[in-house]
């Protein structure tokens, strides 16, 4: 459904997605050519990127033998950007991470043109740098489709907005629990997967990073793996002090964990019990 609701990280007109099929039919509708200009926007963590490439068939090596996209990952010096986008034109073209990106005035310049939703787009770079080492030409057409992806939008300067009035906006912003049910198609470590699984309530916005963040701790053997993911992933640390020492294979008994509750975080003993009961769930 779309809003013209407005935040500082959201532009005007959105799609708000909650779901990973959603999202795969839009990217699939993009790799099809129905759909030129993309923006991609939404938290870290939630496999945006992941999606992006596994829809278009991108591999992980950048530049590997026979890639038919050009997949720009994190901050470009502009004229390496254009040099790509001459290498790679006609293809489609995927600009990861634009958090950064977009700040940079000669970058930008070259964004308007090339996400002008005409069919035939040209692109310009007027410097002694043309040609001097058998390089792109001063000016050439392309047709390349784009997707933009950012965790952020900021409307920092007109030509940014341009951006934003040309673009099919897709906000994906998956729940916890849609979170969890898509790691289950990869991830194998079942007692970290169930660990965090009983611990959703609690936590703001799981990321999927989280998930191999406690699986190496896991494997690494460490015995307190579960204690260190909790301060990842709880922000109230009393909360997660609590849940800590539920888990500490070295407290043996209740009196252990409460005195080491109360040593870690200056709070008292009945606020030990307390959150411990509201959190019996969780346990």
């Amino acid at each position: 459904m779309s809003t013209r609701s407005r935040t500082p990280s959201v532009p005007r007109e959105v799609i708000q997605l909650t779901a990973y099929t959603q999202l795969e039919l839009y990217l699939s509708k993009f790799a099809r050519g129905e759909l030129g200009l993309v923006l991609l926007l939404g938290r870290h963590g939630t496999g945006k990127s992941e999606s992006v490439r596994r829809t278009l068939g991108v591999s992980n090596r950048a530049g590997a033998p026979g890639e038919r996209v050009l997949y720009v990952e994190g901050h470009m010096q502009p004229f390496g950007l254009y040099r790509q986008l001459w290498e790679y034109r006609d293809q489609s073209v995927v600009l990861d991470d634009l958090d950064r990106l977009y700040a940079d005035p000669d970058c930008v310049r070259l964004l308007k043109p090339l996400c002008n939703t005409v069919r035939e787009k040209r692109l310009h770079w007027l410097t002694n740098a043309i040609r001097n080492d058998g390089g792109p030409p001063s000016s050439f057409t392309t047709s390349s489709g784009v997707i933009l992806i950012a965790n952020e939008w900021k409307s920092v300067n007109p030509n940014v907005r341009a951006l934003e009035d040309r673009a099919i906006i897709l906000h994906f912003c998956p729940s916890n629990d849609e979170v969890h049910r898509k790691v289950r198609d990869w991830f194998d470590d079942a007692e970290v997967y169930d660990f965090l699984g009983r611990l959703m309530p609690l936590i703001p916005a799981l990321s999927m990073r989280h998930y191999s963040k406690g699986s190496q701790l896991r494997r690494a053997g460490l015995a307190d793996w579960r204690a260190s993911l909790l301060q990842m992933v709880v922000p109230d640390s009393q909360v997660a002090c609590v849940l800590a020492v539920q888990h500490d294979p070295v407290l043996h008994s209740e009196e252990d964990r409460v005195a080491k509750f109360t040593a870690a975080t200056g709070a008292s003993r009945a606020t030990y019990f307390r959150l411990k009961s509201k959190l019996s769930r969780a346990l």
